[in-house]
This record gives structure tokens, sequence and C-alpha cells, in this order.
């Protein structure tokens, strides 16, 4: 029943002005500083939200509140937040093929609260740097130049055709990012470990000298780099040292080190009764010096970059994590990171003790690599380390592979290695969550575009263990495998979850995306191999490409493309390029396995296919799309084009159009209510974000966006 309003109720009446005064000196309270932390922003509203909600209703003419519990109050358009990440090799079949409800409660509230479309389409081929570079920018490898995770190198007239840039730097790039075009436009923006920054574009031209549009281009993103409002950050542009797992032999004992201050470490050592063992090791970050000990036997280890106890880290052995990572902290047993300055800029060093032998004679102890930070703003660097302390890539997933971490499933192993592993993955996940909390909170950034990229690595060591069609399939080893992944995944669901969280406001969106899915292989196919059988390749006595013989080659197995004149070198004169292209589409359509069936499903010639952003200045003439169970390789060599007995394995530098490529694209906040919508492009994600910020697309966008579909009722839909 509604309450009425009493107008002669004077303790009401008295009550609201009071209330009214209370806002009024809290807002000074809180707001008096022009500059605080988006932070305390945050809480002082979150606050002043409350008291006005709850005392203020009771002043209005119903008792009443304006809005109910599923409505809030519209947001203004300049007010809006949004969070765009990609969580790498996200394809939301193979995800519930996978895992349950309750595995991945957050991958499941997304896609069916969230506003989602069927699928996106990745980019083609399907791999990570030309995914990230449509995400970011709105166009595909044709217009971006970033065309796989390598490309072209251009011009192509100053290069030969085997030549390759990483498609992950900015040398070939030639396109607008979303966090420009925001910066731009007065909007704060961030990147948090993104592709091809925070170096600006190339935009290197086809042939010859780039014109002035594209020099335009280039000043305006090199200036938007310079403000103030604008901080991108990549990691993975500076490694100073891969991930180890040290053993006793791995280090060089010494009789006596001189360490200093020992006092300053957890134990008393006179009344230890075990002696310290000193050792020290080098890697490329520098120098380190360590002291393994403990009180009645040996179960820790400090480290230092000088042998002193003042200052030193210290990993305290403990058995492998046996508990679920809900509602505790991840990672629990690494020690706290030692700042290690090396040429390049500060780095960090994180132990974890896996293993200690009572006595002393071995150890096993494990560091993440070993990363600085590549920034647009230094003084953002110094914040975001004081913060995160020690942001890394990936998890150990390939030492885990090499045996580094213990005997692994596919070798028959424990269990040991894999929960080593999962170790190092909740680590990585705390520590990216911790970034995305600096950009978040403290920077208070209008855009946050934000990166993943736990569960394509273990996808990758993986998922081919579970195709029952291989040959060498195992059941116990799929069984076991399957089991590993899915506890990764669940770590990247929890790390959907804490993105989640930080959107959780009504001026806030949450853009969750991927770059590609992932496929099985335990064959593969090798398309120099096959130039070679049909005439259009020659090798030198080295096993080289000899250019000047070589009609087409592939140089990342990505593509194929032809050797004209264009390119430094070339042979192939332009009138002659159709005909060389049929004769490599008749290659690739009668190659067959050794049981007479097909190896390529379909053949794509570049420029038949614009939709789907073939070709272009950096990319190939001709691609194709494998049956299952192949993996393209580079390998120039060889007695057929098609190897039967290759390692397992899973990729995705496969063809856009195949299922087990599509990624995903959802909204979700209170802006978006739950829906799907047809198909869309990985072209489209940054021109729908725009469209919710209400700022222009970026400038070289060839995309739509989804917003107006995202948001519109289902009667405007059918419209």
């Amino acid at each position: 029943m509604k309450n009425s309003y009493a107008s002669g109720n004077l303790e009401l009446l008295l009550f609201c002005f009071l209330l009214s005064a209370v806002v009024v000196m809290s807002q000074l309270f809180f707001f008096g500083p022009l500059q605080m932390p988006y932070s305390r922003k945050l809480i002082s509203t979150l606050v002043l939200s409350t008291l006005a909600f709850t005392g203020i209703s009771a002043c209005s003419p119903s008792g009443e509140t304006e809005t109910t519990a599923s409505e809030s109050a519209p947001v203004a358009p300049e007010q809006r937040r949004a969070l765009l990440v990609s969580i790498d090799s996200l394809n939301e079949a193979i995800l519930k093929q996978n895992l349950t409800r309750n595995e991945a409660p957050n991958f499941y509230q997304l896609f069916a609260q969230g506003a989602c479309t069927e699928y996106a389409q990745a980019a083609f081929p399907s791999v990570t740097a030309a995914g990230h570079s449509a995400i970011w920018t709105g166009a595909y490898g044709n217009v971006t130049q970033v065309t796989g995770n390598t490309s072209h190198r251009l011009p192509r007239d100053q290069g030969t055709v085997m030549n390759l840039t990483s498609g992950f730097d900015s040398d070939n790039a030639a396109a607008e990012p979303i966090w420009v075009t925001a910066a731009l436009n007065n909007r704060s923006a961030g990147g948090h470990h993104v592709t091809q920054a925070p170096n600006v574009p190339g935009f290197p031209a086809r042939v010859g000298e780039p014109d002035e549009q594209a020099l335009a281009d280039q000043a305006r993103i090199a200036s938007a780099y310079e403000q103030d409002n604008l901080t991108v950050m990549n990691g993975y542009n500076i490694q100073v040292n891969f991930d180890s797992a040290l053993s006793a032999d791995d280090v060089e004992w010494l009789d006596d080190a001189e360490w200093q201050n020992l006092s300053a470490l957890d134990i008393d050592f006179n009344n230890a009764e075990v002696s310290p063992r000193y050792f020290q090791w080098e890697n490329r970050a520098g120098a380190f010096y360590g002291v393994f000990y403990g009180k009645n036997q040996y179960d820790r280890v400090a480290v230092n970059t000088r042998p002193d106890g003042e200052g030193a880290i210290i990993a305290v052995a403990h058995p492998v994590e046996d508990s679920s990572p809900e509602g505790r902290t991840l990672a629990r047993f690494f020690s706290e990171p030692l700042t290690v300055a090396t040429e390049k800029g500060n780095t960090f060093l994180r132990l974890r003790l896996f293993d200690a032998a009572e006595d002393g004679s071995d150890f096993l102890l494990y560091h993440p690599a070993m990363h600085v930070t590549d920034i647009n703003h230094a003084e953002k660097r110094d914040r975001y380390d004081e913060q995160v302390r020690g942001w890394f890539g990936n998890a150990s997933s390939r030492l885990y592979s090499r045996g580094g971490l213990g005997t692994p499933l596919f070798e028959d192993g424990d269990g040991t290695a894999e929960a080593r592993y999962l170790e190092t993955a909740e680590l990585s996940t705390r520590i990216f969550n911790k970034g995305s909390s600096f950009f978040w909170n403290e920077l208070g950034v209008d855009l946050l575009v934000d990166y993943f990229p736990l569960g394509d690595a273990i996808d990758h060591t993986l998922s081919g263990y579970f195709a029952k069609e291989s040959p060498a399939y195992n059941e116990e080893h799929a069984t076991r495998a399957h089991e590993l992944r899915n506890r990764t995944w669940q770590l990247v669901d929890m790390r959907l979850g804490h993105l989640m969280a930080l959107t959780q406001g009504p001026e806030s969106a949450l853009f969750v995306a991927g770059d590609h899915g992932m496929r099985p292989s335990w064959r593969e196919f090798l398309p120099n191999v096959l130039l070679q059988k049909a005439g259009l390749q020659v090798l030198d006595s080295n096993g080289m490409v000899d250019l000047s013989q070589s009609l087409a080659v592939s140089p990342n197995a990505y593509w194929i493309t032809v050797n004209t004149t264009e390119w430094r070198h070339g042979i192939v004169a332009e009138e002659d390029k159709d005909d060389v292209i049929a004769r490599i589409v008749e290659a690739l359509e009668n190659l067959t396995d050794d049981n007479g069936e097909p190896v390529i499903k379909r053949v794509y010639i570049a420029d038949e296919h614009p939709e789907l952003g073939l070709g272009g200045a950096a990319g190939g003439d001709v691609y194709w799309e494998t049956v299952r169970g192949y993996s393209p390789s580079r390998q120039m060599r060889a007695d057929s084009p098609v190897n039967t007995d290759a390692r397992i394995f899973a990729g995705h530098s496969h063809a856009s159009t195949s299922p087990d490529m599509y990624t995903a694209t959802c909204a979700f906040g209170q802006h978006f209510p739950a829906r799907r919508i047809p198909a869309s492009q990985l072209i489209d994600i940054a021109p729908t974000i725009s469209d919710y910020l209400q700022i222009p697309a970026p400038i070289h966008a060839r995309g739509r966006s989804l917003y107006p579909e995202l948001t519109a009722s289902e009667d405007q839909r059918d419209e």
C-alpha cells in the first residue's frame, strides 16, 4: 500500500531539511579537493547515493522512489565508462561443452544475462595479433596491415616476399586503436597489456613512401600518446628473462657468501639446528644471492640482489595447493616480489619454493618470467609497479610441458606437475586483476581496454588430447587433461568475475570479446612442400627458397603469396599473377592424404573475399581451410606436403569461417538487457563501444555499431 504525504507533517519536513543539509555538508567533505583517486570518488558517490536513496524517498509526495529495483536513473553519455576485455581463445560453444554452470558461473551469467551476438567472426587467419588489432581498430588486416602473428614486412619493394615482421609490434600497423580515439575526444583511456602498443603505428606504404594521409594519421596518433588522459602499457614488449624452476644443480653453491644482516630474516640463526647454505645464480636480469635455511630442517629460501638479509624476499616450502581457489587468496604460497633494476627498467622476482629436501641437498625453486612494462608515460609505470609489482604475461604452460615442474600427465606423471602449474596460473590471474583495478579505480579511466591470455595457453597445451579421432588418443590422458583445462578455465572465470565487479556501477558497462577459438591437430599440412611438388617453388643447396626461381611462397604457413615484381627480387609479372594463382588453387584442391582423402576443405582467393579481410598490402594471395586434424607447418623440406605423424597439438590459425574459430561479443551492464542478436564480426566491437560512449568510431574502422541492436526492445528489432 502506498503511503500518503501529509502536508502538515512538520516532523517529516524537518527531517527532509536536515537530510538536505547533511548531503550538502557531505559533498563539501568528500569532494572538497579537486584531485582525488577515483576509488575515493566512487566510495563517496556510493555513500551519498545510498543516503539520498534511503532518505529523500521519504520526502517525495508518494513516499516511494522514482525507480524500481530493476531500474536506474539514466546516465549521461559523457559520464559512461566502458571496460573492454579480450579473453584469449574464448569460444562459447567450446566453453559450454567442457564447463558446467557451477564451474564457470560468471561466463554462464554473461551469456544468459548479457546482450550477445550469436558468435563473432575472427580475423582470417584466426590468430592473436590480427584478431586483437581487429578488436581495437574496427578493421581487419587488409586495412590495418596486421594480417597475422607475423606479416609481410612493408614496403614490398624494400623487402623480399620472405621478409616478415611481428604482428604484435606496431611497425607494420596502419590504423587507429579505440583508446587513441577516446583520448582525442576528451575521454580518459587506458590499455592494459594490449597488442601493437604503446608505440605509434608505422604506417608503411605498400610500396615506396607513406602518403600525406598516412603521415597525418601517424602524427595524430603520436600526439594522443603524449596526452595525459591516455595511459597504454604492454609488458610483452620487454621480457628480461623467461620463467624457470631451479634445482640445486642449477645454482652455484658458495662456502662463504659473507651475507650481511642475517638477523633480518625470519628465524634466529643462533638457535637453528641446521646451518645455512649459500648460493647464487645469474640470469638476464642480473645476479641473485640466496640462503637455503630453516630452524629444524631446510624449508625456506631467502634471495636478494646482494648478499644481504635486509630487503631479501623469503619463500617457504609448502605442499602444493589442494583447495578450491574460491574464497581464498590466489597463489598464497608465493613470496613477496623483489625489485630488480635492469638496463631496461625495473622488473620483479617472485619465488615459490615447491620442494625442499630436509637435509638441504636439493630444492625446486620456481620464478615466473620477468618483464619490464613498456608504457607511454613513465610516471604511470612507477605507480602501476607499486601496486602490481611483478606482472608477467603467461602462466608456465610451456615450462610444464617440458617437464620443468615435474612429470606431466601425458608422460604419466602423478599430478604434482599439474598442481604446480595451477599455482602459476593463480598468480597470473591475481596480478592481471591487480592491474585492471589500478586502471579502473586509481586512474579512473573512462575506457579501459584489457586482456587475459590464460585460456589460450592451456588450450594450446591440452586440447589436442581430447580428439578421439586422433590415432594417439589416450582416454586416461584425455580425462586428466580435461580436468586440468577446466580448473584453469575456472580461473579465467574468476578473472571475468573480477571485471564484472569492477563495472557494476550504473555508469559502467563491460564488453567481453575473444580473438579466436581452438582446434586439435595431430597431422600437418606443409604448403611450401606442396608448392615445390607443383613446380611453383625451388630450394637452393642450403634448403632455402630460391627466389630467383620461385613463383610463390608461404612464409608463415598462413597463406601463399605470389612472388611478383612488386617485391624485391620478385620474378612474376603482374599480368601473369592470375595464372600462378590458378596453379596454386589447383594444387591445393587436388591435395590428398595416403588414403586419397582431401586435405583442403576450401580455398579462398584474397581478392574475392574482402568481407573476410583477406590480403591487403601485408597479406597473401591465396588462403585455405584444412580438414579437421591438420595444423599448418612452415617446414620447407619434406618428402610429402602431408605429415600424418605430427605431435599432438591444438591451434587456431585456421579459417575464420569455421565454427571452432568463432569467438564472442557480449555487452554486460544495466544499459544492455539480456538478448541475442545475429552473428557479428570482431571489427564491430570498436564502433559499438564508440557508439555507447558517444564518441566517433576509430577513423579506419570498417565494422558497424551493434549498439542499436544490443539495446533495442523486441518491438524495435521486429520493425
